[in-house]
């Protein structure tokens, strides 16, 4: 075994495994998961910090543990960066392993304030457990992530014992994971178990278990239908592109579903991101097409969708068009909009300010969206509802300030609606991954989430994380339920 730990690759090969193991902490095969085997991901982050004490190596090593949480976390990438950028192999491929440098930037970040501080306090003891924890927890909430996998996610297998979260969020949770893994590092650095620390991780687990489980308080006045339309990427892409019969397909494959049987009892239809192909303009006028009269005149319920939003007719605009969710009750009038304000960087937009406007005709296959202002409150029948684009539920603090804007105009807040189109990651494991990871608004936040897709998975989320319907992925359904 010594020989072993000798080994120049051992802890080259550690950090994959270790990286590997805390990507299948979220889904990989459909909602299953491996947890809690994310402490012992932790542990190896903090033996290589303790065993390599030069920061050249160190820097390999995390580089090693990302691209292993990259290669068994994000494989599906390589579908994305076909189906939505056009790159065919090796580029999309090529482009799937230099994601492995961006995707997690807070360890290279925690990495940089070790080796500042190391010399201040050591990484084997009480204090620096605490305090390596903590930063690593800070790091992780407030750096910028496309798709934020944090260490306190996983822990969402025990809910509905989650409460803590209300008041302390993912980072509870974050700090656990890696006090535990640094408690699993003493353990084999000392060949015997730190007893204090081992005291306040139990004295941390029975507060969390001992407050008792999240109750749901799901109600029955609203009746809501989804529909998810299961419309496919190349018809997606006619339709959008002004192709008036892919247009007209699409609209009437969720037109058909809405007014399926049983339409006369719902309050409230919900459409997916971007499922109604056409173009609106809300500043300028209320009304939308004739093409959606069948929907008012054979029902009376309100209708919320995804669709486009131009921001301005100028062609000199880059970003004239908003990524948008509209409210319609009664002949067809908008009365309700909301502008997504979270753009995904490289997919929606590009981060450089004014230089976008010169990168952009090289780079035909970004959205130029305009980003939203506004945070809109919604209302159906006294119920009120705030929106939620794509990956803008992937983040606690936009959705705070979301509700914290709404709650300080003195209204309420009764549920949230997610509309997405997951179609551009193919049949994979982003799926599950995504919903996983907006359940912890529900529990963050003591409110249902409605999650409304195009291809699946569409559900509606208790309070305390759980599922109370689900649809199943790449297959045209409505699933109604009071709430």
């Amino acid at each position: 075994m010594s020989s072993l730990l000798k080994n120049k690759f051992f802890l080259p090969v550690l950090h994959i495994l270790a990286g590997i193991i805390y990507a299948l902490n979220f889904p990989f095969i459909g909602k299953f998961t491996i947890f809690p085997t994310i402490f012992f991901s932790a542990a190896v982050l903090f033996y290589g910090l303790k065993s390599e004490i030069r920061f050249k190596y160190n820097l390999i090593n995390i580089f090693l543990f990302c691209w292993g949480y990259n290669f068994a976390g994000y494989y599906w990438l390589t579908f994305t960066l076909n189906e939505f950028g056009n790159l065919f192999f090796p580029f999309n491929f090529i482009l799937w392993q230099l994601f492995s440098v961006i995707i997690a930037p807070q360890f290279y970040l925690f990495l940089i304030i070790f080796f500042f501080l190391k010399k201040y306090v050591k990484i084997d003891t009480l204090a620096g457990g605490i305090l390596y924890s903590l930063i690593f927890v800070i790091l992780e909430y407030f750096t910028p992530q496309q798709f934020p996998a944090l260490f306190g996610h996983p822990w969402l297998k025990i809910s509905p014992f989650l409460k803590p979260a209300r008041l302390l969020g993912v980072p509870f949770y974050s700090f656990l994971s890696l006090f535990i893994g640094h408690l699993i590092f003493m353990f084999y650095q000392k060949q015997k178990l730190p007893r204090v620390q081992g005291g306040i991780i139990l004295a941390l687990l029975l507060m969390n278990f001992g407050v008792g489980p999240i109750k749901s308080n799901i109600s029955n006045d609203l009746k809501i239908r989804i529909v998810q339309g299961n419309i496919g990427n190349d018809l997606k892409l006619k339709s959008e592109q002004g192709i008036k019969l892919a247009s007209s397909e699409v609209i009437n494959i969720y037109k058909g579903l809405s007014l399926a049987e049983g339409i006369e009892d719902i309050d409230l239809v919900i459409w997916p991101e971007t499922s109604y192909p056409r173009f609106v303009f809300s500043e300028k006028s209320k009304k939308l097409s004739d093409e959606l009269m069948d929907l008012f005149i054979k029902s009376n319920a309100s209708y919320f969708f995804g669709t486009y939003d131009l921001a301005s007719t100028n062609p000199s605009v880059l970003e004239n068009t908003y990524n948008a969710t509209v409210l319609s009750r009664g002949e067809g009038i908008i009365d309700q909009v909301y502008h997504k304000q979270v753009l995904i960087p490289f997919g929606e937009g590009l981060p450089f300010g004014p230089l976008n406007q010169y990168l952009a005709p090289y780079l035909t296959n970004i959205s130029f969206f305009a980003s939203g202002t506004k945070y809109t409150n919604f209302e159906v029948k006294d119920k009120h509802f705030i929106s939620l684009i794509c990956y803008e539920v992937l983040f606690p603090r936009y959705v705070g300030r979301y509700i914290k804007e709404v709650k300080k105009r003195g209204e309420k807040i009764d549920f949230i609606v997610n509309v997405t189109n997951d179609s551009w990651y193919g049949p994979y494991s982003e799926q599950e991954q995504h919903l996983f990871l907006a359940k912890w608004r529900a529990v963050e936040f003591n409110l249902p989430i409605i999650r409304a897709t195009n291809t699946g998975i569409s559900a509606v989320i208790k309070q305390d994380g759980r599922e109370l319907i689900r649809t199943e992925n790449f297959k045209q359904e409505i699933k109604d339920f009071s709430l």
